[in-house]
């Protein structure tokens, strides 16, 4: 009787962990720069944002009373609302991605800086710049950040610790857990999805002949190699589980406008596929990309 007791207790304890695991909000985030890297030179950044499909998502552009004005991904409804991914005039981008390898409950205990994001694009004009603004580093979560030069991640963990990686050349990826060795020990609990996310998009990386270009990168976005739960593009195995809600790419050339590709996945509503000229946005010339984007097909 208390061996049966035990193994069922262990039974749906394993069952809440694997379920954690499987269906926990997410992001996969990678990135690439240099000559050898990306066509034409410059960088490549791209954020899936996955999260349940309880939110809708909008395009809009800031502009602060100071700083930098930047055109911003922002979601609405539902329990963390707000922006999840923008670039500024000065050609800056910031994404994030949740650290999910610690329990959401602990995560919410933990002091955290407010508005890291918007603080970074409306205060920094580089990857230099913003990878200086340590005091905003405190809060578990993973900025990807990129400029015309460079790319860089910003592991922030508990404890007021923080790792920064950049590159000038080559390739960074990241999804929800901490990869640096000095913050390996925040891994309370590495999601199956996290961990196959990261291998799957370091293997399209790593065998794509390069240098990548938008189009290679766009399809990356939409791979599903590994099910409904555990692939870049996720579906959800279930109605209310998390899938990918939206794909953001920007891509910084050397000189000239950046180029935005940003696909919504709202549920209820068609999807929505925006591409533009950050240029055009910033100076007016593309109004329809700002919450009145046409619908387009879905890509199959």
């Amino acid at each position: 009787m208390r061996w049966t007791a035990m193994a069922v207790l262990a039974s749906s304890i394993a069952w809440t962990l694997f379920s954690w695991n499987t269906t926990a909000r997410a992001c996969t985030l990678y990135a690439a720069a240099g000559d050898e890297w990306v066509e034409g030179g410059g960088t490549l950044l791209v954020k899936n944002r996955d999260w349940q499909p309880n939110q809708q998502h909008e395009l809009r552009l800031i502009k602060p009373t100071s700083g930098h004005a930047y055109v911003g991904l922002f979601a609405t409804g539902g329990e963390s609302s707000g922006l999840k991914a923008g670039i500024n005039e000065r050609g800056l981008v910031v994404v994030t991605a949740t650290a999910g390898s610690i329990p959401a409950k602990e995560r919410a205990a933990m002091k955290s800086a407010k508005g890291v994001s918007s603080k970074l694009l409306t205060g920094c004009g580089s990857v230099a710049e913003a990878v200086k603004k340590t005091d905003l580093f405190l809060g578990p979560q993973f900025l990807m950040l990129a400029d015309r030069s460079q790319t860089a991640y910003v592991e922030i963990g508990p404890e007021g610790k923080f790792a920064v990686k950049t590159a000038k050349t080559g390739v960074l990826c990241h999804t929800n857990h901490y990869l640096e060795g000095d913050l390996l020990f925040a891994n309370k609990s590495i999601g199956a999805s996290s961990k196959t996310r990261l291998e799957r998009i370091r293997q399209l990386l790593a065998e794509t002949p390069r240098p990548f270009d938008m189009k290679q990168f766009v399809a990356f976005s939409h791979d599903r190699a590994a099910g409904p739960d555990n692939s870049i593009f996720r579906t959800g195995s279930k109605p209310d589980v998390s899938r990918t809600v939206a794909i953001w790419i920007v891509a910084l050339p050397p000189t000239g406008s950046p180029r935005l590709y940003l696909k919504i996945l709202d549920r209820g509503k068609p999807v929505r596929v925006i591409e533009t000229n950050i240029d055009d946005v910033f100076a007016g010339r593309a109004n329809d990309a700002l919450g009145g984007a046409k619908a387009a097909a879905a890509a199959k």
